[in-house]
């Protein structure tokens, strides 16, 4: 912890989510021995997240993405974390990173991305810090994938009468593959979400056009 005057910086309140608990168990040992950093749980359940989200308002929560279907929970913790306004930021755990992951990560409003060997303790720490302070956590190559992606065509906005949007980032994402002839099941493998997440937002779609 740092001092300025008489005052003193609080930890950084920390959520890991982890469907095994094997990954959050290791983490929160190591975070326990650094001042810096505070637990304020370790759920395995995305409804459990949610509410911890919500109850402890964590500075940060980290996700892991390593078991199977790491990476669909990942997304829809992020989705989730969204919708429910928090203003926790997320860094997401992986062990072997897809192009396509990366974007559907960042699309969710991810802050960080750790994979494979840079994914150690040492910077994890560095992550959660620069995350927690506003900044975004990515190599040069995760930079370019991202910024290559940008030049996909995308679908122009539905406004309202005020010229505000009436659909969020992410349901105009699904209506445009929608429109380009994609099923349920395929838009769930495209944005690495559940097909239950898909219709959910379908159906917020429908009700607001």
């Amino acid at each position: 912890m740092r001092f300025t005057g008489s005052s003193i910086q609080s930890p950084i309140s920390i959520v890991i989510f982890d469907a095994t608990g094997i990954t959050s168990d290791l983490l929160k040992r190591a975070f326990c021995e650094r001042p810096e950093y505070r637990i304020k749980g370790c759920p395995k359940k995305i409804g459990e997240a949610l509410h911890l989200a919500v109850e402890k308002q964590p500075d940060v929560v980290i996700i892991s993405a390593f078991e199977k279907n790491g990476c669909l929970n990942a997304v829809e913790l992020l989705d989730g974390l969204a919708l429910i306004g928090s203003t926790a930021r997320a860094v997401v755990l992986s062990a072997n990173l897809t192009n396509d992951e990366l974007i559907a990560y960042f699309r969710a409003q991810a802050r960080g991305i750790l994979s494979g060997s840079s994914a150690d303790f040492a910077s994890l720490c560095k992550c959660v810090t620069c995350v927690h302070s506003g900044q975004i956590w990515a190599n040069s190559q995760q930079l370019v994938c991202l910024i290559q992606s940008l030049a996909l065509p995308t679908t122009g906005r539905i406004m309202d009468a005020k010229g505000l949007p009436i659909l969020t980032a992410r349901e105009e994402e699904i209506l445009h593959l929608l429109t380009e002839g994609m099923m349920n099941r395929d838009i769930a493998t495209f944005l690495k979400l559940s097909e239950h997440t898909v219709k959910n937002h379908l159906f917020h779609i429908f009700d607001k056009l």
